[in-house]
């Protein structure tokens, strides 16, 4: 039964960053046209994860970072932000994406730089919004953070 359930489990993750396959037609749809998941990512199966990714956040996110500089982000795709080895990780996050030391986030949020206001008043935002998620509260401890999707560096 093990077995079956991992083999069932990769197969849903492979499709997950795949071409255009569409979403299941007995699974419940996953998105509202780009807005906040249907379903809340956390209460999302595999599958349903797999398609909402390939098909809204995936999307938006490729726009979004070519966007904001074309020919870094030609080759947007799963690696992107889920590393190289994403598919033998099952898509675990936070993989390959840039440590961040937290003791600089303060910088990092104040900075003028063009990456670090683009991740910070963008992407961090959108992110949180396409997995139905509230932005990091630093009083209360809870919410999408940075930290989703970078490891926290050595000796932060």
């Amino acid at each position: 039964m093990k077995k079956y359930l991992a083999v069932s489990v990769m197969a849903a993750l492979l499709g997950a960053c795949g071409g255009g396959a569409a979403q299941d037609e007995g699974a419940e749809p996953t998105s509202t046209g780009g807005e906040s998941p249907a379903i809340a990512w956390r209460d999302m199966n595999d599958e349903q994860r797999g398609a909402y990714m390939r098909e809204t956040v995936m999307p938006e996110m490729r726009a979004m970072f070519q966007e904001h500089d074309a020919e870094r982000f030609a080759d947007f795709g799963c690696p992107t932000c889920h590393g190289e080895n994403a598919r033998e990780v099952g898509f675990h996050m936070p993989n390959g994406v840039a440590p961040l030391d937290p003791s600089q986030l303060g910088a990092i949020f104040a900075s003028e730089q063009p990456m670090a206001q683009f991740m910070t008043q963008r992407v961090w935002p959108r992110m949180a919004e396409l997995l139905g998620e509230p932005p990091f509260d630093p009083a209360t401890g809870a919410g999408f953070s940075c930290f989703n999707c970078h490891a926290t560096a050595e000796g932060g």
